[in-house]
């Protein structure tokens, strides 16, 4: 069974609701935006499977949050196979995260009790992520989609958690506007942030999440 549960993970998504993602090469620069995000408050990072040495700087990159960061969540993205999945969790990923829907990926992460957030845009495919035992529903890419389509999304269904991610900019203004529209949390692409500067990376992380109130 995983370490934190997917109950716990949509608990910490609603008590500290944004979720920078990012994929980066060098081990060293991604401790950085870890460190620099769990000093703002951030509790949730998700990295995505992006670059041939990903799963083996996942693996690293979650043995230095167990040890330095233990109240931490390190998830994994753009994750589309069982094949994927198994990996990741087995280099002990707390959570998975794909652009789309897969009923295969649903039942492993099931079978260990881990959060899984799925993608998708339309009524009929957010209803049937959530049928399919989703902690959260990533409505993707939900710049393209706007605030608007969330708070839509929202009428027929009020209680199915919602992640808003993919090209978000990083503004205040943006964040309190994707909550107000019906977002549990939002998801950040830590590309967007104006530094690599670890102070400044977590004057930005804290900005953002300041931003979003915690919800229910």
């Amino acid at each position: 069974m995983a370490l934190f549960s997917s109950a716990h993970m949509l608990a910490q998504a609603r008590q500290h609701p944004l979720l920078p993602v990012f994929y980066h090469a060098s081990e060293e620069y991604a401790r950085t935006v870890l460190a620099a995000g769990y000093a703002a408050g951030v509790r949730l990072f998700e990295f995505t499977n992006r670059g041939e040495e990903a799963p083996t700087i996942f693996g690293r990159l979650q043995r230095f949050v167990e040890a330095e960061y233990p109240d931490l969540l390190l998830g994994a993205g753009t994750i589309y196979t069982p094949e994927e999945a198994g990996r990741f969790i087995e280099a002990g990923a707390d959570f998975i995260i794909q652009p789309i829907t897969s009923p295969e990926v649903a039942a492993i992460c099931r079978s260990h009790d881990l959060a899984w957030l799925p993608g998708a845009q339309t009524l009929n495919e957010v209803y049937a992520a959530h049928r399919l035992g989703a902690t959260l529903v990533k409505l993707y890419p939900s710049a393209y989609l706007t605030p608007a389509y969330l708070a839509i999304l929202r009428g027929p269904l009020p209680h199915v958690p919602l992640m808003a991610t993919g090209g978000i900019q990083p503004t205040v203004a943006t964040m309190a506007e994707w909550q107000a529209a019906g977002a549990t949390c939002v998801g950040l692409d830590a590309r967007l942030l104006d530094t690599t500067e670890p102070a400044r990376l977590t004057a930005q992380f804290a900005e953002l999440l300041a931003a979003l109130r915690p919800t229910q």
